[in-house]
């Protein structure tokens, strides 16, 4: 591909400052229920972005597909896109970074195993979760792979590029006890196959689901609560949301005025680290800025808002390199988030606990959060803490309260450690005391 050759289209048409992205993606993913194979898809797909400067305002494109006339294409689209834009602005695009940290994270020790193989390790878990208990009734076993390569190239001779894979391997096992059902799940997210366990992987699944049964509610009120670790990467989520300076800008942020003012628990420290060299590692974000490791909350303050270059320029800082495509502008996220855990393990987390609520599952989050005020309400399940241990499994609650209450509120974090899906790796967290709604 002639790169080169959109820049020289570009500036002809007038277009003083341009740019172009290529994301390449190819996914395997197969799923078993009941013995057979419920999907089994492979695709390659493809996204072109481009952008430009034109007559000193922004305009945006993309495509998936690549031919003799993309560039042509691509390069008219920057055009309409930016006669369309009223208000006078003035945009460029950002030269480069003075350093840049690549790391390889691409792991073709992964890419090199036959699928075949893949497909029968997946067998072999769905039939070892079966085995654990003759009260398993439905296995569903799924495994998901994909590599991704990403080039950014500018006007201005600045030329990234990196690639990564990574596997995703789990289960779910339904266990019928009388008239009582319920159900489990649990996976591995890694790009190193042999950490894969399917012994444990199976024994985790259908362990967790024979620990619910005989749940049920319990009174309303106030408790101690303790959030599962895959259930409080979604509070971390929302959380640090309200810290996207988009947010606080437009006043829709309960973190706005904030900044260096404690938001959390001293014993809350939450850290952005893109250069991890994980699954989720990235050295540059969408505008070619090169990425860093930073603090977010620091021992209960906030210490940065996320930017990308055109909130940074109105607050006058520098972009943090969060910078991401959202539609046709650039919008602001963030990956790659640690919480520092504790040094406690679980149990002793929990043993001060009179009578409290361990969350190990929510529903609903989404459409019960508020993000403006950090206001929520969503259904849970879990189980209760009696004398700083787990005595009964819980079910038909609610749970309730304010994101910077809640993190104000935390009292400890063990040393459990473990990554969401959403790239948020988290411990579980003691929360001092939070709405239950019961019976």
């Amino acid at each position: 591909m002639n790169i080169q050759k959109f820049f020289e289209i570009a500036k002809a048409k007038g277009i003083d400052e341009s740019q172009l992205q290529i994301s390449k993606n190819s996914s395997f993913s197969v799923s078993l229920f009941k013995h057979e194979i419920e999907k089994y898809e492979a695709s390659d797909s493809q996204r072109i972005v481009a952008c430009g400067v034109y007559k000193g305002k922004f305009g945006s494109a993309r495509t998936e597909k690549l031919g003799p006339d993309t560039f042509e294409y691509l390069v008219e689209q920057i055009i309409l896109s930016a006669s369309k834009i009223e208000k006078e602005e003035e945009f460029d695009l950002f030269k480069g970074s003075e350093k840049y940290h690549k790391k390889n994270i691409y792991n073709k020790a992964l890419s090199e195993i036959p699928a075949a193989e893949k497909v029968a390790l997946l067998r072999e878990l769905e039939n070892k979760t079966y085995a654990i208990d003759e009260r398993v009734t439905e296995v569903e076993a799924s495994y998901e792979e994909s590599e991704s390569s990403s080039e950014f190239h500018n006007s201005h001779g600045l030329h990234l590029k990196e690639k990564g894979n990574s596997f995703f391997i789990g289960t779910s096992a339904v266990i019928r006890d009388g008239k009582e059902i319920k159900n489990n799940f649990d996976y591995i997210l890694d790009s190193d196959y042999s950490k894969i366990d399917i012994d444990a992987l199976a024994h985790k699944a259908v362990e967790g689901a024979v620990k619910k049964l005989g749940g049920e509610s319990i009174e309303s009120k106030k408790y101690p609560v303790v959030l599962a670790n895959r259930v409080a990467t979604s509070f971390i989520g929302y959380f640090l949301s309200a810290a996207i300076a988009d947010s606080v800008q437009r006043h829709s942020s309960f973190l706005e005025g904030k900044l260096n003012t404690k938001v959390a628990s001293s014993k809350v420290t939450i850290e952005e680290k893109p250069l991890k060299k994980n699954i989720f590692f990235s050295y540059f974000d969408d505008e070619g800025v090169a990425t860093y490791n930073k603090p977010v909350v620091k021992k209960g303050v906030l210490a940065t808002y996320f930017y990308n270059r055109e909130t940074a320029k109105k607050d006058g800082v520098s972009s943090t390199g969060n910078g991401s495509w959202a539609g046709t502008k650039i919008g602001t996220s963030f990956t790659n988030v640690f919480v520092k855990p504790g040094k406690s393990s679980f149990e002793e987390m929990i043993a001060p606990i009179e009578e409290g609520v361990f969350i190990t599952d929510i529903m609903g989050l989404g459409t019960g959060m508020n993000g403006s005020s950090g206001d929520f309400s969503c259904q849970a399940e879990g189980f209760f803490i009696k004398g700083g241990k787990i005595v009964k499994p819980v079910t038909l609650i609610t749970l309730s309260g304010n994101l910077l209450k809640m993190f104000k509120d935390v009292k400890a974090l063990d040393n459990e450690t473990r990554m969401g899906f959403s790239g948020i790796s988290c411990p579980n967290i003691y929360i001092k005391s939070m709405n239950i709604g019961g019976k």
